[in-house]
């Protein structure tokens, strides 16, 4: 299985989906702060889940990745990116078939009911279903999955 965690931030999330995806498994941590990426490098330097995790370093415009991934996480970032379209374009493009995406946004201060139902709708007019996400502490969730053609 390979995982596709946008925003990793220092790794909280990519490095405990390095220990669910197992020793065959991958995770692409990608983030637009080199200083993020050389947080999780550090942490996970001469482990197994350094092996699992690929770093890659992207732009506010472009992901950067080509691999296609089974599952994506956004854990909230994408209330934070300009243009919505491309960015859920690129994610499309990335997930599998029947592949995964798990949404996370904060509801507290920052996004509002509304505005997660904006990018949903976004999201859902590039080409995703969208699904209930799991109950989250002061968060905002949803399953995205590719829409049969």
């Amino acid at each position: 299985m390979t995982v596709l965690d946008v925003g990793c931030g220092p790794g909280f999330f990519s490095i405990e989906l390095a220990k669910l995806v197992g020793e065959s498994g991958r995770v692409i941590a990608v983030d637009l702060q080199q200083g993020m990426l050389d947080r999780l490098r550090a942490k996970t330097k001469g482990s197994a889940f350094g092996e699992r995790i690929t770093l890659v370093k992207c732009k506010q415009d472009n992901v950067n990745v080509s691999e296609l991934v089974d599952f994506i996480l956004t854990f909230y970032m994408v209330h934070e990116v300009p243009d919505k379209e491309n960015f859920f374009r690129q994610l499309k493009n990335l997930l599998k078939d029947q592949g995964q995406y798990l949404i996370v946004e904060p509801k507290l201060f920052h996004v509002s009911r509304k505005e997660f139902q904006t990018t949903l709708s976004i999201a859902q007019r590039i080409g995703f279903e969208i699904h209930d996400g799991p109950r989250l502490l002061a968060s905002w969730s949803a399953i995205l999955g590719k829409k049969p053609l």
